[in-house]
């Protein structure tokens, strides 16, 4: 099985994005939402929240909340990185590694959408959609090589040990240095909720740096 993880990063600092994440100000119920958060930047932070609150959904509302553009990212089993920028709650510019991937729109036992044989059985693989640099530089610590960036967005690996035929063999490798290239703290941003309340944390994070939120367990 791969990895399955999703979070949403803001292009603010985690001392004044974690006050507002609580009680009647995030629209999440009187503890606010629940999860855990955690800098990756100077000035960005990223929360990771219960994926069985619904929240991975809050990029949007995040980013009109905090007055800051917003990335709500998701990893599927490995094979399909999804990331949505969103500005003022509004959705501005959205990218998918492996357009088509769900579109039979099965699910599992617990409801998860699933891949199709199709899938499996096809030897190309479809363009990713959203192949544009220029929308994730508001998310960005630093300059940005634009060219790098965007090989990654088109699914070519920067290392080529991390690829298969040219493409990335795994999408948190992708989705890895999507992050890295952006100036970010990519071991923090390449994980989600699941991993870190099981006590996984990220490369170089002690567990007294983790922000708990809402009341979820620390790990």
């Amino acid at each position: 099985m791969g990895s399955f993880y999703g979070n949403v990063l803001v292009a603010r600092a985690c001392e004044e994005v974690v006050p507002l994440l609580g009680g009647a100000a995030s629209g999440a119920g009187d503890e606010g939402i629940p999860g855990y958060a955690l800098p990756v930047g100077p000035r960005h932070t990223v929360i990771y929240p219960d994926p069985e609150t619904g929240a991975p959904d809050l990029a949007g509302p995040l980013s009109r909340l905090l007055g800051a553009p917003a990335l709500g990212m998701y990893v599927f089993d490995s094979d399909v990185l999804l990331m949505s920028v969103y500005e003022d709650g509004e959705l501005r510019h959205h990218y998918d590694s492996y357009p088509g991937y769900f579109d039979e729109g099965e699910t599992d036992e617990d409801g998860e959408p699933v891949a199709t044989d199709d899938f499996f059985d096809n030897p190309t693989w479809p363009d990713p959609v959203g192949v544009d640099p220029e929308a994730f530089l508001p998310l960005a610590a630093g300059p940005v090589d634009r060219a790098a960036l965007e090989s990654v967005l088109r699914v070519i690996p920067l290392d080529p040990e991390d690829g298969e035929d040219g493409r990335y063999v795994f999408a948190n490798d992708q989705h890895y240095d999507v992050m890295a290239t952006l100036g970010l703290n990519a071991p923090r941003l390449s994980t989600g909720f699941g991993y870190l309340s099981s006590g996984e944390l990220p490369y170089e994070t002690a567990a007294d740096e983790l922000v708990v939120l809402g009341g979820a367990a620390r790990p």
